[in-house]
């Protein structure tokens, strides 16, 4: 003989954002029939996919009657006796994990939402027209350029006059060196001088005697 108790909620969540929606499902049952138990939870998609995401969680409990033997039949016997226990209990696991899932969907709207600002703010901005200055870019250019012109020459001249300078030192260092002897030879002239002029004063006395 076999005996089936079958307990079976599901609940969906789904929720949508920028970066994608997402829903979740979870059932759980029992039925008797092999003695064992086996739970299975499975989910597809992420937070992030754009076509949404779908989780789903199946519990099975099974129980056998005295067919099976006296140890599947057991087990049958023990949901007969705590079935209202083994329910709520089943009833706050999925209660639980559904406060989780609505947990996490608030977490990842709130983290898509900051995604969201972050990239709006990070996004570069119009771009603006700068084309009326080009006219005064191109004066500017052509002012300094002319600038660098003059400045050129400017140093050219600086140059040819350095030049000038030293040559004119050379010339005037020439000059003043043939200046002192020239000074040198009028002053050894005039010393002559003297000395022919005091023989002319004494040959006039001569001749004066004679």
């Amino acid at each position: 003989t076999t005996t089936i108790r079958q307990f079976t909620s599901s609940s969906s969540i789904k929720g949508s954002s920028s970066l994608g929606g997402g829903s979740s499902r979870t059932s759980c049952r029992l039925s008797g029939g092999l003695g064992a138990g086996s739970c299975r939870l499975g989910s597809a998609g992420g937070l992030g996919s754009a076509l949404g995401s779908n989780s789903y969680s199946s519990c099975y409990s099974f129980g056998s009657g005295s067919s099976y033997g006296g140890g599947f039949g057991a087990v049958d016997g023990l949901l007969a006796g705590g079935e209202k226990a083994t329910m709520q209990n089943l009833n706050d696991r999925l209660a639980s994990y559904l406060d989780k899932v609505r947990a996490l969907e608030e977490a990842n709207t709130e983290l898509e939402v900051k995604i969201r600002d972050w990239y709006q703010k990070q996004a570069p901005g119009p771009a603006r027209d700068y084309s009326h200055y080009y006219q005064t870019i191109e004066d500017l250019k052509n002012k300094i350029l002319t600038a660098s012109v003059d400045n050129a020459n400017i140093l050219l001249q600086i140059d040819n006059a350095r030049l000038a300078a030293d040559d004119f030192r050379t010339k005037f260092e020439t000059e003043q060196a043939l200046r002192v002897s020239v000074e040198a030879d009028t002053n050894g002239l005039r010393r002559v001088l003297d000395e022919l002029t005091l023989s002319r004063a004494d040959l006039e006395m001569q001749i004066e005697n004679l």
